[in-house]
């Protein structure tokens, strides 16, 4: 420290330095949590919700495709025989409601909240709840989730070629692994 600086911090004195620290993290301590009220309520206009549902809605058909794919692979490439079909046929509702009661909104409505807590104060959750009172904003979100979903879809479409090139490398894996 240089003697100028020295001098200066003589001066202050250490109350003046306290309460000039207190002043620069009020800004830090005055973030208020954002309440719970305040999170349902931005979650009820922000398509949280509707987009899990939209999610789970789609989701007996991707666990039919990849469920069969899977049985195709299992085959040799040959279409699933009759009994497998009907097995297919039988488990994959069953999977699915199991999946929409276990991954509902009422379930995982706690979780959101406190992933939004967690994240936001109650300042941002604020500012959020003003912007979803612009139409135009609202218009935006949903193309964006719409995009995301898309997104979401191309990739999914991907993950059968994805696990045919793995295939091979996890099946010498565990060849190699087998062999020691």
């Amino acid at each position: 420290m240089t003697p100028a600086v020295t001098n200066v911090l003589r001066r202050l004195g250490a109350s003046t330095l306290l309460a000039l620290a207190a002043c620069l993290g009020a800004g830090q301590a005055a973030a208020q949590t954002a309440s719970d009220a305040s999170v349902q309520k931005l979650l009820a206009i922000n398509g949280a919700q509707k987009s899990l549902e939209q999610a789970l809605a789609g989701m007996e058909a991707q666990i039919r495709q990849q469920v069969t794919a899977d049985m195709v692979r299992y085959n040799g490439g040959k279409p699933l025989t009759r009994t497998q079909q009907t097995a297919v046929d039988q488990v994959v509702p069953k999977v699915a409601q199991l999946l929409r009661e276990k991954l509902s909104w009422e379930t995982l409505k706690p979780s959101y909240i406190s992933i939004y807590k967690s994240q936001l104060d109650q300042t941002d959750i604020n500012r959020l709840l003003k912007l979803y009172q612009d139409p135009d904003y609202v218009r935006v979100v949903e193309k964006m989730q719409l995009v995301n979903q898309q997104s979401a879809r191309v990739m999914f479409e991907q993950v059968p070629a994805v696990m045919k090139s793995l295939q091979p490398l996890l099946e010498d894996a565990v060849q190699k692994a087998l062999a020691q």
